[in-house]
Order: C-alpha cells, then sequence, then structure tokens
C-alpha cells in the first residue's frame, strides 16, 4: 500500500492508504467512477467505459462484478479480490470461464441483460433508465465527444459489439489489492498467448482534508511489455486496415503500407484502433502522433493537440514544423486550427499530395531528432 506525505505549515504530514474490509465496497467506487481503472496505462488510445452491469448473471457460471464497455465496443469484465478473501489464481480462471460464457452470446442477449440493470436500483445513473445498450453508450458518448468527433452511429455500433462477442474478443481486468508473483506471471503469460487482454490492476485509496484521493496502476506488465506490440482485444490488424481501403484507393495503401515500413526504421510505432491507426514518432526524448488514418480519410494533429499532450517538441521544432506543412497546400491549414484535428478525404488529395506528406513527416523527424 501506498502513502501521500501532505506538507502544510513545512511540516509533513504521512497519509496511509485507506483498506477496503469488503470487496462490494471496492466494486461500488469503481462502479460509480470507471475512470478509476487504468486503461491509459495498457493503451493511452483506449477510451473510457461505462458500467452496463453489476453482478451482471452469466448463464451456469455465476455472476461478473462489474460488466463494462467503451464507445467503440470493447466489453470490459471486471472482478473484485481483496487478497485475504481467496486465492488469487482460482479468481483469475473464473474471470477467463465468464468471457468463454460470454463468447458468442447473441447482441440482443446482451442488450436484454444491460437494459436489467440499467433499470433497476443498482444503477445509479437516472438519465440511462430505460435506454438500450446503444443508447447508453451514445449518452456517453455525447458527454466525451469533441467537435472532430463523427456522429454516434448505433448500426456501426451494433455491429462492432456483435464482432467482438462472435470472436470472443474482450477486455479481462481483476481488480485487487495484492497479487503474488507466480500469479502475475501466469496472467502476463495468458495475456501473450491470447487474443483478449487480461490484466491485474490495483489501486491506492487515501482520504484527506475531506476529500478522496485515489492513484489507480497496473500490477502486472501492459501487453507491449511483454509481447513487442501484439494486437489488442477489439482492434484490427494492420493488414486487416489496408484490406479495408476501398479499391479505388489502392495507391493510397500502398503509399500507406510504405509508410508503416519506414517508420519501423526511426523507431515509430501504429498504434492501432478499431477501424485505422494512429502513427507515432518516438525516441528517448519525444513521442508524437502527428495523424490517425481511416479506411477514407486522414486525420491531422494541430498545434494545439500537440502542445496539449506535452510532448516535449522543442520549440524551434514546433515551428519548423508548423511553417513546412503550411507550405504544402493542401494541408496548410491542419496545424494552425484552433480544433485538435483536422479531416482530409482521400478523394480531395492526390497520391502525390499523400506521399508528399509522408517524405517531410520523416525529413522533418530525421533533421530534429538524429538517431543517436
Amino acid at each position: 500500500m501506498g502513502r501521500l506525505v501532505k506538507i502544510r505549515d513545512n511540516k509533513p504530514e504521512i497519509i496511509e492508504a485507506t483498506t477496503f474490509e469488503r470487496e462490494v465496497d471496492l466494486q461500488e467506487i469503481v462502479k460509480r467512477f470507471p475512470e478509476i481503472i487504468p486503461l491509459d496505462e495498457i493503451d493511452e488510445e483506449f477510451k473510457p467505459i461505462i458500467v452496463i452491469g453489476r453482478e451482471f448473471p452469466v448463464k451456469e457460471v455465476g455472476s461478473i462484478d462489474l460488466l463494462g464497455i467503451d464507445i467503440l465496443g470493447l466489453i470490459t469484465i471486471i472482478e473484485f479480490k481483496l487478497e485475504k478473501n481467496s486465492d488469487i489464481r482460482k479468481v483469475v480462471a473464473q474471470t477467463i470461464e465468464y468471457a468463454a460464457n460470454l463468447w458468442e452470446m447473441t447482441y440482443d442477449n446482451l442488450d436484454n441483460g444491460v437494459r436489467n440493470y440499467l433499470n433497476g436500483n443498482r444503477c445509479a445513473i437516472s438519465e440511462l433508465k430505460g435506454k438500450s445498450l446503444s443508447q447508453a453508450v451514445e449518452w456517453q458518448y455525447k458527454r466525451t465527444k469533441t467537435d472532430e468527433d463523427e456522429e454516434f452511429s448505433h448500426e456501426e455500433f451494433i455491429k462492432t459489439v456483435t464482432n467482438n462477442l462472435q470472436k470472443g474478443e474482450f477486455r479481462l481486468i481483476i481488480f485487487c489489492d495484492k497479487v503474488d508473483d507466480r500469479t502475475k506471471r501466469t496472467v502476463e503469460y495468458l495475456n501473450w498467448l491470447s487474443r483478449y487482454d487480461i490484466y491485474c490492476a490495483s489501486a491506492d485509496f487515501f482520504e484527506a482534508d475531506g476529500a478522496q484521493f485515489i492513484k489507480p496502476y497496473l500490477i502486472t506488465k501492459d501487453r507491449d511489455g511483454i509481447s513487442g506490440g501484439k494486437q489488442h482485444a477489439g482492434k484490427i490488424s494492420f493488414e486487416e486496415y489496408i484490406e479495408s481501403i476501398p479499391q479505388e484507393f489502392k495507391e493510397f495503401a500502398n503509399a500507406i503500407a510504405e509508410f508503416h515500413e519506414k517508420l519501423k526504421s526511426v523507431n515509430g510505432f501504429l498504434s492501432m484502433g478499431t477501424k485505422g491507426f494512429g502513427a507515432y514518432f518516438f525516441n528517448n526524448t519525444i513521442k508524437m502522433k502527428p495523424f490517425e488514418a481511416y479506411p477514407h480519410h486522414l486525420y491531422l494533429a494541430s498545434k494545439n493537440y500537440v502542445l496539449a499532450k506535452g510532448w516535449n517538441i522543442p520549440e524551434e521544432a514546433l515551428n519548423d514544423f508548423e511553417a513546412r506543412i503550411s507550405s504544402m497546400p493542401i494541408f496548410k491549414d491542419s496545424f494552425r486550427q484552433s480544433r485538435h484535428w483536422h479531416r482530409y478525404s482521400f478523394n480531395r488529395m492526390t497520391i502525390k499530395d499523400l506521399k508528399g506528406y509522408f517524405d517531410f513527416l520523416f525529413d522533418w523527424y530525421n533533421k530534429w531528432f538524429p538517431k543517436q
């Protein structure tokens, strides 16, 4: 357990972490504040989840402590266990059993179970009363969307959730206070082998001056840390993305594939999503995502986005980036806009435009961040 040091009047005060005597109390606080789950330590591209079930019944095997889903349709199974109450290794097996029984469930059956929860007294969010699964997620989407985000599509959401159910692609979180080394290694091994994501997570809880402070963290390693970037559950592969690009943009697909190969040579990487990817330049000094790619379009980052992310780009390099991208007619507005992203459809650019942008990115990166 961690601790906080509060300094008042130049005197330190040690604040010890709060312990939970009952798992149900831990469940309740995570249900009310699912932001506690440290998804950003797994993948910063993950979206916040909304809780869609508490003690969610699963035929013949019991009930899931908490069931969550994000706006992209990835289901999260969350089980809670305090070390003093049970062998954590048994909980790992139990959690996998829940996932196995959700596998191939129909969307309608999931939707019915979610409706029962939303209309019952365990759901404390009054705005969700009477809503279906997709309507509840749309409510969450509207609360978190930005001006650049596309409109929520019930049809696409239902299709994605159905696909994840049929493939058995879920995220599994075991939320506990402590994990022994044997269990930790077992969970990391399963994560390395599987198509779903399974993690052990925890949090330190503190109370001071009438407020609560919570520090969440992963106990097990993230997937990138153990498997060199193995695909996360609910996300497409790069090959699937390339195949999703319409035939009329075949040249664009080839250019993007060439960009991907070249990106590896400068220690860059792609973070895959449900429909496309974010491209990152990365080294010991900086991390920067200049664009996102989808089957029909690109999103280019604005200066506001780069600054907001705190990616530690030197001012001279950032100014050079802005000046050079502004000299490219089709992309001239993207780095100056007040919004975080600017959309460019493939049918409104040429292959020369796209290749010119990729060449510019590598030239700029190599100029300001040469290999050591």
